[in-house]
């Protein structure tokens, strides 16, 4: 009989937790809905140059008209919004949204990054690490490589190819400074030191002709003139042939 009273005394003390519970955490719901958006906390992760496309007054204005002064409650706010207008922003990648206890707006906004700058008459624009089209932006230029001429989806994924295996290799990050597509689509590199042109020819097979450039500048480099030479051809099998001028 102690038993069964037990058990029922049991059982009404636990539906009353589990009301109150649910009333408290309504309760405190409702208050930090009410509570006043007190500060921000933005994080804006840099690329690898620690340059940045965008900057908290950008955020800002992406998420609110009015920056001069926000004046919003918590609960006015909807993160998954705030978190698709920021993705719609055309330089960043990615974005994280929430809001502490003590009504802290957390914002963490990962940018896209561009690998390389392209031009094609008039129209310039960047390609990301993942080869796409990125607008150029009226607030920070990227010191990148530079490639002119029109390029086909295929072709603009091996020249971030191209440009990551450069920009892996101390000699070749320093010394290659554009990229450039001829009528004949051969490309060509023009480099940073010396008035010659790196005949790369077609895509294919670019680290072994990397590799015999990188050969030839080690060999010949600092120790000739190397303004004497009009090109430098990569296009033959196991050699380089340079042409002087």
């Amino acid at each position: 009989m102690n038993r069964k009273k037990n058990k029922m005394i049991f059982i009404a003390i636990l539906v009353l937790y589990t009301i109150f519970m649910i009333f408290f955490s309504f309760f405190s719901q409702k208050i930090h809905k009410n509570r006043n958006l007190k500060k921000f906390n933005i994080i804006i992760y840099p690329l690898s140059s620690n340059d940045h496309f965008i900057n908290e007054k950008l955020i800002k204005r992406i998420l609110f008209s009015r920056i001069e002064k926000i004046e919003k409650k918590i609960g006015q706010l909807c993160i998954l919004r705030m978190e698709k207008q920021l993705n719609d922003s055309p330089f960043i990648k990615k974005s994280e949204v929430f809001i502490n206890v003590d009504g802290t707006l957390n914002i963490k906004v990962l940018q896209k990054e561009p690998i390389l700058r392209i031009k094609n008459g008039n129209k310039e624009y960047y390609l990301t690490k993942e080869a796409e089209n990125l607008e150029l932006s009226s607030f920070y230029s990227s010191k990148v490589i530079l490639a002119k001429g029109s390029f086909s989806k295929e072709e603009k994924k091996h020249l971030v190819n191209l440009v990551k295996e450069i920009n892996s290799d101390e000699l070749l990050k320093h010394q290659i400074i554009s990229v450039k597509k001829t009528v004949s689509n051969l490309f060509i590199l023009i480099p940073k030191i010396g008035n010659h042109k790196i005949i790369l020819g077609n895509l294919e097979d670019f680290k072994s002709k990397l590799n015999k450039l990188k050969a030839f500048y080690k060999q010949y480099l600092n120790k000739v003139d190397i303004n004497q030479y009009q090109s430098i051809d990569l296009q033959y099998k196991d050699q380089v042939v340079a042409k002087k001028r």
